[in-house]
């Protein structure tokens, strides 16, 4: 007896139409799947310590870490009523460092992108400084001693060694050393996306290489000046050591290093922690701030 189309259809849809709410389900859950280790470890890793460290700042000295934590706000009010100088001197040696990064750093990625054929052996060269500021510091320091490498120099200029040691420029020079690969690599990143057919469309019709540059690669390789500026003052308040062995008192008073002694010598975790909150915040704010008025220059 012959079956009849009609009526096997509905029972053969049945396991396609079950497949097809299978594969669409997996697709919906493919993505949440993909990203959830990466929410988790965010919340693990970068959420929950900064909850822990606010909530630590809250506390008297090391009250914290005790059955009976006390809770105040008295942190906060001594850093604005006595520490306040430390926080202008972070930000002005954070921001003249970042500054002579940007000054001596876009031509270096300029000639680095456009000229050097050798470009990967230089950035690789650029990685030495990234290892960190101690040594850094402490080379310069002996290269501007009296008997140091550089000391017949500076005796033939006239220039006392101690003098030259223990102040900002020597600071500010020990700082912008280490982040000075930072600033390259990303003006070099955006350079790298310059067509050089700009540059030679507008040579070609008159423009002179002042305005090459004003009207052409700077406004085009604006994501990366600021890239590179964000980054080298990120990193540039939280450094203490180049303060230390070439500053003196005066560019010693920042918070990175008053937070060092405050946590590590005095375990006042309580003032410490609250130290490490307002740079963060001024971290934070000096990136919302560069965001709203570089009109998305980095695509946000």
């Amino acid at each position: 007896m012959a079956t009849h189309p009609a009526a096997v259809a509905p029972f053969e849809s049945v396991p396609i139409a079950a497949a097809a709410g299978q594969r669409h389900l997996r697709q919906r859950l493919t993505g949440p799947v993909l990203v959830f280790p990466a929410v988790l470890c965010s919340v693990l890793f970068a959420l929950v310590p900064l909850v822990y460290l606010v909530l630590v700042s809250l506390t008297r000295e090391s009250s914290f870490f005790f059955n009976h934590p006390e809770y105040m706000l008295d942190n906060y009010r001594q850093i604005w009523s006595r520490y306040l100088p430390h926080v202008y001197t972070t930000v002005k040696l954070a921001m003249l460092s970042s500054v002579f990064d940007l000054v001596f750093g876009y031509p270096f990625a300029y000639i680095l992108i456009r000229k050097v054929h050798y470009r990967e052996l230089v950035r690789v060269m650029m990685t030495f400084p990234l290892f960190g500021p101690l040594y850094l510091a402490f080379g310069l320091y002996y290269m501007l001693l009296p008997n140091g490498p550089l000391g017949p120099l500076l005796a033939f200029l006239g220039i006392p060694a101690t003098k030259l040691l223990y102040s900002l420029p020597s600071v500010v020079f020990g700082i912008a050393i280490f982040t000075f690969p930072f600033m390259v690599m990303n003006i070099g990143a955006a350079l790298s996306n310059v067509d050089p057919t700009l540059e030679e469309a507008a040579r070609t019709l008159g423009a002179k290489p002042w305005q090459v540059f004003t009207r052409v690669v700077f406004p085009l390789s604006r994501s990366g000046i600021l890239a590179g500026l964000l980054m080298c003052f990120g990193w540039n308040i939280g450094v203490f050591v180049p303060s230390i062995l070439l500053g003196r008192i005066p560019e010693q008073r920042i918070l990175s290093l008053t937070l060092q002694i405050k946590g590590l010598n005095q375990s006042d975790y309580g003032m410490a922690t609250a130290m490490g909150v307002v740079l963060m915040a001024i971290a934070f704010l000096v990136t919302w701030i560069s965001l709203k008025f570089s009109r998305g220059a980095l695509g946000a």
